[in-house]
């Protein structure tokens, strides 16, 4: 073998090195959080629902968007940090189900116009207030502290599905699907972690298992983001309520990709797709549902 040939086979050694450092160099994912930084989450739902209720059949879609922005009020030793975080809008689009009636919410309408039902009761208190959230540095929900007047306005005007729905637990849950849950240690590409959050036990609600896998480094409108490949898996808990239907779930496929701006150390934006089929017996009738929803969310400072 002559020189040439070495020199060639060393630096074809060396690129080849070089890559797979590349591949398998760990990456430490963190929350930062700065005292007074301000941020607005955005997220559009558009879901459609498909039901078969004994001999009837119908669709309902609803489309909803909201606006949260959140304010660092406490950065701790830790890393974890108290955030307060404000509903600043909301709108509701609903069409079809067994009614067949459309209906609608606003927040940027006059309180005014919105309908007499049970929908503007349950949102409009929820605009403008002030909820207190403690995250950890990997993003996780540690406490959900909304404030007392609310708490009291839902117990007084909801229904008691509602004020379950509506509780701190609930609230913390509601926070945790949309949070992101960063792996305790470094990671390579490919690595997977796991997170578990449950929600409304009370009224039935559901126990989730997030499934997180480090796709690497990718560069997006000219910012590196971090690539998280998201799967969920479904569970659903038996309701306490008195004679409620037993449902089980019959498929399901939930995934998507969350993008994490690691320098800036927050959320970016995700994009979610979830398809849930349940089927039970209410009386003597038999049900079939089927739900999809299209989830986006964006970060913005």
């Amino acid at each position: 073998m002559n020189m040439s040939t070495t020199r060639t086979l060393s630096a074809v050694t060396l690129c080849l090195w070089l890559l797979a450092g590349d591949a398998y160099a760990q990456k430490t994912l963190r929350m930062k959080f700065v005292k007074g930084a301000t941020s607005t989450i955005s997220l559009v739902n558009r879901t459609s629902v498909q039901t078969k209720f004994g001999e009837n059949e119908n669709k309902a879609g609803l489309v909803a968007e909201m606006d949260l922005r959140q304010t660092v009020q406490e950065v701790r030793e830790d890393g974890s940090a108290m955030v307060e975080q404000k509903l600043v809008r909301v709108k509701l689009e609903s069409d079809g189900g067994a009614t067949g009636v459309a209906l609608g919410f606003d927040s940027a309408q006059p309180e005014q116009s919105d309908q007499q039902s049970l929908l503007s009761q349950v949102l409009r208190p929820l605009i403008g207030a002030e909820f207190k959230v403690t995250f950890s540095n990997r993003g996780e929900v540690l406490d959900v502290e909304p404030p007392a007047d609310l708490v009291k306005t839902l117990q007084t005007t909801s229904t008691t599905v509602y004020q379950q729905m509506f509780s701190k637990e609930s609230f913390k849950s509601m926070l945790s699907q949309s949070s992101v849950v960063l792996p305790e240690q470094p990671v390579s590409v490919g690595e997977k972690w796991q997170t578990k959050f449950s929600s409304a036990a009370q009224v039935g609600g559901a126990e989730v298992t997030v499934s997180y896998e480090y796709g690497g480094t990718v560069t997006i409108d000219g910012k590196d983001l971090e690539k998280l490949d998201v799967t969920m898996v479904v569970k659903l808990l038996d309701s306490k309520l008195p004679d409620a239907p037993r449902l089980s779930i019959k498929k399901q496929s939930n995934s998507g990709t969350m993008y994490f701006d690691n320098q800036a150390g927050m959320m970016n934006h995700s994009v979610l797709k979830q398809v849930l089929e349940i089927e039970g017996q209410i009386g003597a009738k038999s049900l079939l549902q089927q739900t999809t929803a299209d989830v986006t969310t964006t970060i913005k400072q």
